[in-house]
């Protein structure tokens, strides 16, 4: 009796309803298979987060020759700034080659003004080469024509000088032989008269003689001159 009273206590204690021992194991696997799904859930999640927290894609501004490689953004503020750098750069780099193109054509301007310059230069000198070319040209057929003249002024006088000296030697020989007549015969009209004019053509001939052999002397130093003038002009020009 007491036994039957602790089971009805007992039994009155407990108003839960009784659990079988399949619902248990039903109730514990349905608990096990959210445990066991959560490290995919949680991939999932952090690759959207992922794709959320990544930069825009920007399209890749052209690279100028000698431009350093740039990085990319991490960030949308990173990417602004970035840009801007890139840019500052492509400007920096335009105006280098615009700079460097001028600096050409300037070198190219003054290389071209030199170049004419010298040309004119070269131009004046052979005019002046040319002038003067002809001018000795000139003075050397002056030359020639003035020792063709010289020679035959030097073979002129140098007839006369012998004429004049040959008129001298036969005046001389007949004033001579008169004067020794005379002392031989004594006073005699004719033979002074012979002396007399034997006497007057010797001092019109002596006189002569001196002279043209005075200008022979000079016609013939003139001769070698000029022709050392000339033999000079042919030397140069060889």
């Amino acid at each position: 009796s007491s036994s039957s009273s602790s089971s009805s206590s007992s039994r009155g204690l407990w108003q839960g309803p009784s659990v079988s021992t399949s619902t248990t194991r039903t109730t514990m696997s349905a608990l096990v298979r959210p445990q066991v799904a959560l490290p995919k859930v949680a991939a999932a999640a952090a690759a959207a987060a992922a794709a959320a927290a990544a930069p825009e894609t920007q399209e890749e501004s052209p690279i100028l020759p000698g431009a350093a490689k740039r990085p990319k953004p991490s960030s949308r503020s990173g990417a602004l700034a970035l840009s801007a750098a890139i840019a500052a750069e492509d400007a920096a780099e335009r105006r280098r080659l615009e700079a460097e193109r001028r600096r050409e054509e300037e070198e190219a301007a003054e290389r071209a003004r030199k170049e004419a310059e010298a040309a004119v230069v070269l131009e004046r000198q052979e005019l002046i080469m040319l002038r003067l070319t002809q001018d000795q040209e000139f003075q050397q057929s002056l030359m020639q024509d003035q020792l063709k003249d010289l020679t035959s002024r030097q073979q002129a006088l140098l007839l006369e000088l012998e004429t004049a000296a040959s008129e001298v030697a036969e005046t001389e020989n007949s004033l001579r032989n008169a004067q020794q007549r005379l002392e031989r015969f004594g006073e005699n009209p004719r033979l002074q008269e012979e002396v007399s004019r034997s006497e007057a053509r010797l001092e019109g001939l002596r006189p002569r003689c001196s002279d043209l052999e005075q200008e022979l002397s000079e016609v013939e130093a003139s001769i070698m001159h000029n022709s050392e003038l000339l033999a000079a002009m042919l030397a140069d020009e060889g």
